[in-house]
């Protein structure tokens, strides 16, 4: 099986440990990801705040990039999956913007079509792979009590996040999933940037709910949302931080990875298995 990844922003630099960590995982399950060639940043909410129009003919540009490879495209980052889906709601909702950015598109050889589907890699681990396979290939139980995270953004479109998909994955790795108050707040790494106090507040808040609902660990599919819990809890002075795994990881220990192969020891908070 072979589906296009696309990298995106969140693969760059030193978070191209977690992009391998996504091969390496879903290589097992004989599934190939080709980067997408020619793809750019999706523009976040940044741009579709100035223009909408900009937002989806940067974004139709990305899905006619997999649809002139011929593929479906993957994509691992919360904020590029809602951004990139709202992009192709509005296009196949609406013919008028669809000839325009086709009409511009055409300037490189590109079209989009809508025929490829777009995944984030969660629903596609349920979906494509399924709990069952998954189930056979564990070789390691992580009989730890862990907080499922989904990011806010994974809640667009609702229906991914409202069907239990991390929770089971969690379980199917030998772990207990825990219910909190505060699991459906935002982690506020978006805001790292312009507020970056409010931001440490929303983080502090949200691990201290965890740590009343007694975790040991966090889990999230989202590389956004993993790197604002690594990052930011020490300095949001949180009095005991709670590691993260990044969903990938959590499978690849699951599978028997080392620690070096699942990424975890390039962690700033450390993984103590």
């Amino acid at each position: 099986m072979r589906i296009g990844f696309y990298r995106g922003c969140c693969f760059q630099g030193l978070d191209f440990i977690l992009f391998d960590v996504i091969k390496k995982v879903f290589s097992v399950f004989g599934v190939e990801l080709p980067e997408v060639r020619k793809t750019i940043c999706c523009g976040g909410n940044v741009i579709d705040e100035e223009s909408r129009f900009l937002s989806t003919l940067i974004n139709a540009r990305n899905i006619a990039a997999a649809e002139k490879e011929n593929l479906d495209l993957l994509i691992s980052c919360n904020t590029c999956f809602m951004v990139i889906n709202r992009a192709k709601k509005l296009l196949d909702s609406s013919e008028t913007v669809k000839k325009k950015v086709n009409k511009i598109l055409e300037e490189e050889n590109l079209y989009y079509s809508g025929e490829k589907k777009i995944w984030h890699i969660m629903p596609f681990i349920v979906e494509k792979i399924g709990f069952e396979k998954l189930s056979e290939y564990i070789k390691i139980s992580l009989p730890y009590r862990f907080a499922p995270y989904y990011g806010c953004h994974l809640k667009y479109p609702e229906k991914i996040a409202k069907h239990g998909s991390l929770e089971k994955i969690i379980e199917l790795c030998g772990g207990t999933p825990i219910r909190y108050k505060e699991e459906d707040a935002c982690c506020g790494y978006h805001s790292i940037y312009t507020d970056k106090a409010t931001a440490l507040k929303k983080i502090k808040r949200i691990v201290n709910s965890m740590k009343e609902a007694e975790a040991e660990f966090i889990v999230t599919p989202c590389p956004l949302c993993f790197k604002g819990f690594d990052m930011m809890q020490k300095e949001a002075k949180v009095e005991r931080e709670i590691p993260v795994l990044f969903l990938p990881e959590l499978i690849a220990l699951s599978l028997g990875f080392s620690h070096e192969d699942s990424g975890i020891i390039y962690h700033k908070i450390p993984v103590k298995l």
